[in-house]
Formats: structure tokens, C-alpha cells, sequence
């Protein structure tokens, strides 16, 4: 921002005529040089107005308000003209395109998918067959590529025992500090399901410790078109409720994150190079907070270093004490909440980034709750937007 504050004093001094609606974007030297210190920040929309940015950058102008500058000479013969500067030498920019996979979400998806993979939080997903359960998971791994190069990616079968998913050469520790995506949660045995809860709670310990993220995936009931936009489901409602009892609260509450996917007519195809220009600012401040892995494995005694203003503060613990859950789940909305800050460049916590913590909680897929706010008019199949058949 040095090339806009030097702008806006040289405005405000008199030194140069004001002029309103001006873009402005660019590092400034001590000898007057513009020069560019983001190469993989994506280009801005084209309809920008007059818009006064580095040469170096790899843009190339949409149209005549665009203005690519060299040194503070050249922004302001563009300021006092209102028109780009003729001549302005623009470099060969060569830069390999990397092929992203196209992947369509709701911007509520895309919010979460940014969130998990910034902060490595463990992540709930469900939703009828065909929306999107394994390619999410499969984009977080990429996404956590851009900052973790060779990042290990597990994808176990269900019939996993025990033993082979959390034992000393199990699939959970062969993940090392990569992503660990269990499909078909809802087939595995409870027992399986089970043994993960206290191996996932390694990833906030007090110590580092090698963790995977965990992504978990699952169909809303035993033939998994509950929610399908063209085939219907052909299960009772009492076996949706045994299928979905299978997850109990104390196994969702080692998730931090919980994801409905359904089909969408608002879905857009997802922004991959905003989203790592995005991430890889988030991480950077992550690593300068602490050692540990991501805001999912902020330590208890560390919670207090995320730097929450007294709204944020409030609206976690009101949530909290309305829900009736334990001290986990604070702790869990604080540590997204860390990373919803993150993502938006904040330096701290605000009520927003509290109440979008809250709304990706897990707690609200429970299927059994009787607290305010969480009462079963907030079960999974009602936050999917789904209607259970009637009994059979």
C-alpha cells in the first residue's frame, strides 16, 4: 500500500489535483521505483475504474482505464491526466498455468473449503451421492499443496478394523501431517469410528504432534438419496434415524468443521487461484503465532493469543451457554473463527468471523438435541434443506 499512501498524500498536501474514484495498488521504493511483491495475487475485476498498478504484474490491461506504472513520475502524470501513460514497458510474463479441476459449489461450500484448508480444521462433510463429497476433499489436499509441497493424501477403504485405521501402522498415522479423507463414514463399523476420537484429539495437544487433517464423508441415509435432486428415497424414517445415529456427539465433536453438500442452482465454479492467494496469506500468519500445525492445533493454553474483540467474545460465549455443549466446542469456534480472520486479512477476531464458526459447528447436525438453539428443528436432514419421508 506505500504507492496509494503516497498518493493520497501528495492529495491531501495540494501538491496534485484530488481525484475521486481512483484504484490504486503498488510498493514504493526509496528511489521513487513501483515495483510488485505479490506474483501469485489474482487480477482484480475488470471493472475497476481508473486503476494505477505495478508494470511488473502479470496483467495485462482489459481496457484504457487500466494504468500500468513504473515509478511514482509515471502514477502522477496518470492522476493529473485521468488517462494511462503511453510507452509504459510491460514484461514478457511467462508463468506455467496450472490446470484446476473444475469443481462447482455453493459460495457457502467455497467459504468452508477455504476455511478447511487454510486451517487445517477436521471437517464433517454429508450429502447425497454425486454432490461433490469426494472432489471437496480432494481439493482441499491440492490446496494444501500450494503451501505444503508433496503433502500425503490417505484415502482408506470403510472396512477398515480398528487396528488397521489407528494402530501403529495404521492409515491415520501413515497420513503423517497430510490429509486423511474417510469415505462412506456410515459404513464403517461404530467401533472404527469410535477409536478415531482419541487419536484426533492429538492434533491440539499441548505438544506438535504429527496429525493428519481428517475429512470425513457420508451419505444423509442407507441408500444415500436422501436430498437427491431426481431419485428418491426409498429409506424409513426410523432407519435414517438409526443411520445417522451412528455418528455420536462425542465423535462430531472432534470435528471442527460441518458441511452440507446438496445440489444448488446458486453454485459457481470455485475461484482456485483467489482461494491460494488467500490461503497462502493465511498461513503466513498462522506460522507466526506458534509451531503448531494450522489454527486447528492451537493449544488450550495458546487460545488466548487469537485475539478476540469483546463482540466476538460475546457472541462465542452466548452461543456456548445456549447450546449446552462442553468447553470443546468454544474452543473449536474460536480456533475457526482464528481462521475466518486469517482469511479476510484481519488481524483480529470479529463477530462475524464468531458467528461463521458457529454456523459451520458441527452441533448442528445432532439429531437427538433439545437446547436452544439447537433443537431438532436443527438436524442435519433440516440444515440439508431435506424433508425425511413419512413413515412406511
Amino acid at each position: 500500500m506505500d504507492l496509494p499512501i503516497a498518493l493520497g498524500v501528495l492529495m491531501a498536501s495540494g501538491q496534485v489535483p484530488y481525484r475521486d474514484g481512483l484504484r490504486v495498488l503498488g510498493t514504493l521504493d526509496l528511489k521513487s521505483a513501483v515495483s510488485w511483491v505479490d506474483p501469485d495475487r489474482p487480477a482484480p475485476p475488470a471493472s475497476l475504474g481508473l486503476f494505477i498498478y505495478p508494470a511488473q504484474a502479470p496483467w495485462r490491461a482489459p481496457d484504457g482505464s487500466w494504468a500500468p506504472v513504473s515509478n511514482l513520475a509515471q502514477a502522477l502524470e496518470v492522476v493529473r491526466s485521468g488517462r494511462p501513460v503511453q510507452g509504459v514497458s510491460l514484461p514478457e510474463v511467462r508463468r506455467a498455468k496450472f490446470v484446476w479441476p473444475k469443481l462447482l459449489l455453493s459460495p457457502q461450500a467455497i467459504t468452508a473449503l477455504g476455511l478447511a484448508a487454510a486451517g487445517r480444521h477436521p471437517t464433517f462433510l454429508y450429502g447425497p451421492p454425486g454432490v461433490g463429497k469426494t472432489e471437496f476433499a480432494r481439493a482441499v489436499h491440492t490446496l494444501r499443496e500450494a503451501v505444503e509441497p508433496n503433502v500425503p493424501f490417505v484415502e482408506p477403504p470403510a472396512s477398515l478394523s480398528p487396528i488397521q485405521l489407528v494402530g501403529a501402522n495404521g492409515a491415520f498415522w501413515a497420513a503423517g501431517s497430510g490429509v486423511l479423507f474417510l469415505d462412506e463414514l456410515g459404513e464403517m463399523p461404530t467401533r472404527t469410528l469410535e477409536c478415531l476420537r482419541k487419536p484426533m484429539e492429538a492434533l491440539w495437544g499441548r505438544e506438535p504432534t504429527l496429525s493428519p487433517m481428517v475429512l470425513g464423508a457420508t451419505n444423509p441415509c442407507p441408500c444415500g438419496f436422501l436430498g437427491h435432486a431426481e431419485v428418491k428415497c426409498g429409506c424409513t424414517q426410523s432407519r435414517i434415524a438409526r443411520y445417522q445415529e451412528r455418528f455420536s456427539a462425542p465423535f462430531l465433536d472432534r470435528f471442527q468443521l460441518a458441511v452440507a453438500l446438496r445440489y444448488s442452482e446458486d453454485s459457481i465454479e470455485v475461484p482456485w487461484e483467489e482461494l491460494v492467494f488467500k490461503i497462502r496469506h493465511a498461513v503466513e500468519q498462522q506460522r507466526s503465532r506458534g509451531p503448531w500445525h494450522g489454527n486447528a492445533a492451537i493449544p488450550l493454553e495458546s487460545l488466548q493469543g487469537a485475539d478476540l474483540t469483546r463482540d466476538a467474545l460475546e457472541t462465542l460465549q452466548n452461543w456456548h451457554k445456549k447450546s449446552g455443549l462442553g468447553l470443546r466446542a468454544l474452543h473449536h469456534a474460536i480456533r475457526v473463527a482464528r481462521t475466518s480472520a486469517d482469511w479476510n486479512h484481519r488481524s483480529r477476531v470479529t463477530s462475524h468471523d464468531a458467528w461463521l464458526a458457529v454456523s459451520f459447528h458441527p452441533s448442528q447436525f445432532r439429531t437427538t438435541s433439545t437446547s436452544d438453539p439447537w433443537g431438532p428443528e436443527h438436524s442435519w436432514s433440516k440444515a440439508m434443506g431435506l424433508r425425511s419421508p413419512g413413515p412406511r
